[in-house]
């Protein structure tokens, strides 16, 4: 990391920190690793400065996303923010026609994000389209223990052992109908070495790979799975019941949460209650080509690793 980069992480990070507070913004170790390490590439970000003081950010960070002719480079949206008080000087609409005019000059030919309510009213703006919100499901475990599985906690260079080697290989060659996040060994490692403080887990079975992480609710302990990836040739779709009952399993855990949609894995559990949710998870997407049309994009499956919630 240059000088100038860690300048610019600083800068970041404290207006991120200070407009939205979060363990992952105590110091600029988060942005390095979120904007220099991604193996593809660095991205693209904008800001804007008051006497040397950072009030506005936007970043778009790179992503792979593949249809049934290939893959294609995307990218990811977040961390759009303004200082209190400079919000309605127009800083939002500048940075984001700056950022995605680079990233279309650069041959991007789409975006993805996930907005709250306020935010969906200005991305709308923009040109973006709501593809849906992500269902969240609460699912309970089977009380015996699923054969065939294995855990490991990502943790003492976990993503750099044999073990993991082994497991990543051949992920990405998963079925693909319409569009999916492409999910290479390198990019994987990368994703999962992240220091945001999540203690990721991973799962396996001959059939699927699965990432899940712990957290809480009123003090009751909770898996929540934020991957699902098939693995081999298994046809059809392929039961996730198994993946949480061993992610409660590994988290000690009664419950598990399942947010988004799979085409691939099935998750049968039943929708959390709004009052639960911390906000609607609206997902939104944006073309920069002709190549794909806006209106008839589809996903076959989005989860929380897709995106930036852990």
């Amino acid at each position: 990391m240059t000088d100038a980069q860690r300048q610019e992480n600083v800068r970041n990070t404290e207006l991120l920190n200070a407009e939205l507070p979060d363990e992952r913004f105590v110091d600029e170790s988060y942005l390095h690793w979120l904007y220099d390490e991604n193996p593809l590439g660095p991205g693209f970000q904008e800001s804007v400065d008051e006497d040397g003081v950072r009030v506005a950010h936007y970043a778009l960070i790179p992503q792979v996303y593949r249809s049934p002719d290939g893959p294609e480079p995307f990218i990811f949206s977040l961390n759009a923010v303004s200082r209190s008080g400079a919000q309605r000087k127009g800083y939002f609409g500048m940075l984001q026609l700056r950022v995605w005019s680079r990233a279309r000059d650069a041959g991007v030919v789409a975006g993805i994000g996930v907005t709250n309510a306020r935010s969906h009213r200005g991305v709308e703006i923009m040109g973006w389209r709501m593809v849906g919100q992500m269902p969240v499901q609460i699912v309970l475990p089977s009380p015996v223990r699923p054969k065939g599985w294995q855990s490991w906690p990502v943790q003492d260079n976990f993503v750099d052992s044999p073990t993991f080697k082994e497991l990543s290989v051949g992920l990405d060659d998963g079925p693909v109908e319409h569009w999916t996040h492409s999910w290479t060994p390198e990019y994987l490692r990368w994703r999962l070495a992240s220091p945001n403080g999540a203690r990721f887990a991973v799962h396996a079975s001959d059939e699927l790979f699965a990432v899940s992480t712990a957290s809480a609710f009123r003090g009751v302990p909770v898996a929540v799975i934020v991957k699902l990836l098939v693995r081999g040739a298994a046809a059809g779709p392929v039961s996730g019941h198994a993946a949480v009952s061993e992610a409660c399993r590994f988290h000690r855990a009664p419950a598990a949460v399942y947010a988004g949609f799979n085409k691939f894995v099935s998750i049968k559990g039943v929708p959390a209650p709004e009052r639960l949710k911390p906000a609607p998870l609206n997902l939104e997407f944006c073309s920069l080509t002709d190549r794909i049309r806006q209106d008839e994009f589809i996903l076959d499956t989005f989860e929380f690793l897709d995106m930036d919630a852990y």
